[in-house]
């Protein structure tokens, strides 16, 4: 979902965090992009309290959305883990 920054109006991006994809892969990433700063290539960082309200709102039900797919990634790993040790 794309966002656009509250000071300067251009597309603003969920931070990346290299370190935490080498350190525990797709499901560290996830939880980084769904908890992490957004980032404008001209502004910076912005926090999420300069977003309006109603742009919050939808930032919070994608960061959610984002840690439930990572949750059930994890279960579904844990699954097919057991299956292949029957």
């Amino acid at each position: 979902m794309s966002y656009t920054c509250p000071r300067c109006g251009s597309p603003v991006q969920h931070g990346s965090h290299s370190s935490a994809a080498l350190a525990v892969g797709l499901i560290g990433s996830l939880l980084m992009a769904a908890f992490g700063a957004f980032e404008c290539k001209k502004c910076g960082k912005i926090p999420q309290s300069e977003f309006p309200p109603e742009v919050r709102s939808k930032i919070m039900m994608g960061s959610v959305g984002m840690a439930v797919g990572a949750v059930v990634l994890v279960i579904v790993l844990f699954v097919v883990l057991a299956a292949l040790k029957r």
